[in-house]
């Protein structure tokens, strides 16, 4: 998915689908996630791995496309090396406990 200062990128490692995320993820880009970590989720995807590296900023509407995919999943869903700022976001919004976030 591409939209003007965002991108993702899915992969698969092993039994793990993994989504880079790369700009800004805010309310032009946030239902376009949601609905591809939907369709993710809808063909079977169990073990998601949402890779924040390359992520520079997240606003609420990114905040609630990332919290739906977790409450949808019947797995494991995993952030992975938020940047400083991203990371920041989650701890101010008291999601660091009720989200799994590595790195």
């Amino acid at each position: 998915m591409q939209v003007e200062g965002f991108q993702t990128n899915v992969s698969h490692v092993g039994t793990e689908t993994v989504v880079a995320l790369c700009g800004e993820l805010d309310i032009a880009s946030s239902a376009g996630l949601n609905e591809e970590l939907t369709d993710l989720i809808d063909s079977g995807a169990t073990d998601l791995v949402i890779d924040l590296q390359e992520l520079d900023f997240i606003d609420s509407t990114g905040l609630s496309a990332i919290l739906l995919a977790n409450k949808k999943l019947e797995g494991k869903l995993v952030l992975r090396q938020p940047a400083a700022l991203v990371r920041q976001v989650f701890e101010v919004t008291g999601l660091t406990g009720a989200l799994t976030i590595e790195g």
